[in-house]
């Protein structure tokens, strides 16, 4: 894969709204695509191994695919923040987002970040062709928003050394594999080819490979195909299991997280 290439897989919007203290666990679980999101009421506090940031009204945040942690979620009367959930193909590029750590973005809390968040969901939720103005908005907000992200201190250099397996994950993540089989693209032993990954990619193989089915599940969830038909399309082994690896990762049944796919936006006051 040429590490220039800078491809979107996903680009939706969705709506987080909760009307009392709410907890989402991320920390067995890495999320399967990255985040920007906006608070817009109440205020969320993430929790990892070795620091925490807090986020408040009006406050740009960045969450990168990999990333484990806990989030919790208060306010008076509503918790309420928009998000943009993406996925760039090439994890190789100087701009992959597993490149840098989540956090919030401090120089982006200003009235023209939000214009454009706003007008980039409207896009997104128009769908049809105004999807490919989204697209174009979404690389327009990722530059502004690439000069203040900060590295991942841990960043890794081993992912050269198993990329022949993550791009067959990612190319075949509809069909079954050994690790024996990852190992021997790599040209690596079982138990140093499964330490890098894990180490590199932040989970094992085959979490990984669930992870890419989430990632398209979760595209797929905007069309009208049924759960049943996801599941099938994914290479699960059946709609139950789909249902439980879905939850698992998302925190949601499919059927729940469709619900946030479909929203009217309102940013309010800025």
């Amino acid at each position: 894969m040429d590490n220039s290439l800078l491809g979107l897989s996903q680009l939706q919007a969705a709506k987080y709204e909760y009307t009392s203290d709410h907890t989402c666990n991320w920390s067995e679980n890495p999320r399967p695509f990255s985040t920007i999101a906006v608070m817009q009421k109440g205020k969320g506090k993430f929790v990892m191994d070795e620091s925490t940031i807090d986020v408040g009204k009006f406050d740009v945040f960045f969450i990168p695919v990999g990333a484990k942690y806990i989030s919790y979620w208060s306010g008076q009367n509503e918790i309420l923040y928009y998000a943009i959930h993406f996925h760039i193909t090439n994890p190789y590029s100087e701009f992959s987002p597993q490149r840098f750590c989540l956090q919030k973005i401090k120089p982006l809390q200003t009235k023209s970040i939000l214009s454009k968040f706003e007008l980039l969901c409207k896009y997104i939720l128009e769908g049809g062709a105004a999807k490919l103005k989204a697209y174009s908005l979404f690389y327009d907000l990722y530059s502004e928003i690439l000069p203040f992200l900060e590295y991942e201190k841990a960043q890794n250099i081993s992912i050269n050394s198993i990329k022949p397996a993550v791009e067959y994950i990612e190319r075949n993540s509809d069909r079954e594999f050994s690790i024996s089989d990852l190992a021997q693209m790599c040209l690596l032993s079982e138990s140093r080819f499964y330490a890098l990954f894990k180490n590199t990619m932040r989970c094992s193989p085959i979490a990984y490979r669930n992870n890419i089915r989430i990632q398209k599940a979760v595209n797929l969830l905007e069309s009208d195909f049924t759960i049943e038909e996801i599941a099938a399309k994914l290479g699960f082994s059946s709609a139950v299991y789909f249902r439980r690896v879905f939850k698992d990762t998302m925190g949601k049944l499919p059927s729940e997280y469709r619900k946030n796919l479909k929203f009217n936006i309102d940013l309010g006051s800025k």
